[in-house]
């Protein structure tokens, strides 16, 4: 190969593994195995085409370079991915809470709920709207404007404040109609 041309080429991937070194540093395994990948096969193209003892000897070097990148690349962390049960990315959907789905509440919860409640007629429950709507967390706000918000699977009260933000908590639910969404089953 002109040596004018073979310089150039050897260059080019001295800078690369100069990047691929800059990758490691920052910790990024993607991109420097990316990168990594592109270099090695330039060698590959240049290595065939090495002519001479000097020109073998740089490729082989260059080899070597790329062979101790490749185990500082393997050395690093692959980059944590959120966990996710269902799989699926993106926000999740809120639960929309109606009589209908209060009505699919198990009868064992809807009566702790009541129970919560107490004797209180101008009481309100509101549901959250987040969870997968099978033992929701809820609040309820007495007739004297106190709330507490209660743990769907114990039904003792949680010591948060109050839920607050439309798509974190359903309309309120009046004691009348959880009432009679249980005396319905």
């Amino acid at each position: 190969m002109e040596p004018d041309k073979f310089r150039e080429s050897r260059q080019a991937i001295n800078r690369q593994c100069e990047n691929i070194n800059l990758l490691i540093d920052q910790k990024d395994r993607e991109t420097s195995q990316v990168c990594y990948q592109e270099a090695y096969t330039q060698v590959d193209i240049l290595r065939p085409q090495a002519e001479g003892e000097i020109q073998e000897r740089s490729v082989k070097n260059l080899g070597l370079k790329l062979k101790a990148l490749s185990i500082s690349i393997e050395k690093l962390k692959p980059k944590k991915r959120p966990a996710n049960k269902s799989g699926k990315k993106g926000t999740k959907i809120a639960i929309v809470w109606d009589e209908e789905r209060v009505g699919q509440l198990t009868p064992v919860f809807l009566k702790k709920l009541i129970a919560n409640m107490g004797d209180d007629t101008d009481a309100r429950v509101c549901f959250s709207t987040t969870g997968k709507g099978i033992r929701p967390r809820y609040q309820i706000e007495f007739g004297n404007q106190d709330i507490t918000i209660f743990s769907g699977s114990s039904h003792s009260p949680l010591e948060k404040p109050p839920l607050t933000g439309k798509k974190k908590i359903s309309q309120p639910f009046s004691h009348g109609v959880i009432n009679s969404i249980l005396r319905g089953k």
